[in-house]
């Protein structure tokens, strides 16, 4: 039996960093700000040798299981979808399916596996 189940919601603090796309319109291109699951590396340190784990913003990865399954004598699979809110909290994301086993669904079930450093950037804000 595994421990999760068809319905359960998982909605976890996710770091978020800004990014631009380009967009045409009658004005011709225009780049628009948007925020981005994840996190940027930068160098720290006197020489540069250390790394920083950095983001601009929290927002949230909301996981929901579809179903949970055992085929045969494979290890039990988590059918999932994953969904985000920005943190401005605008909800986005496609109803894509996916598939993990127990053990890497209860680890992406914990939130984001890293720390991170919030960087507030004032004009954004």
């Amino acid at each position: 039996m595994s421990e999760f189940t068809a319905g359960q919601e998982f909605k976890n603090a996710y770091p978020f960093v800004r990014g631009t796309y380009s967009t045409f319109d009658e004005e011709g291109e225009h780049e628009v700000q948007t925020w981005n699951p994840g996190v940027r590396y930068e160098a720290a340190g006197y020489w540069g040798d250390e790394t920083e784990v950095i983001a601009d913003g929290n927002g949230f990865q909301i996981l929901t299981v579809v179903d949970v399954h055992k085929p045969g004598k494979y290890p039990t699979r988590v059918f999932y979808t994953v969904s985000w809110v920005r943190p401005d909290g605008r909800p986005f994301g496609k109803k894509k399916l996916h598939i993990a086993t127990v053990d890497k669904f209860r680890r992406l079930s914990r939130g984001f596996h890293l720390a991170y450093a919030i960087e507030i950037d004032e004009v954004a804000a």
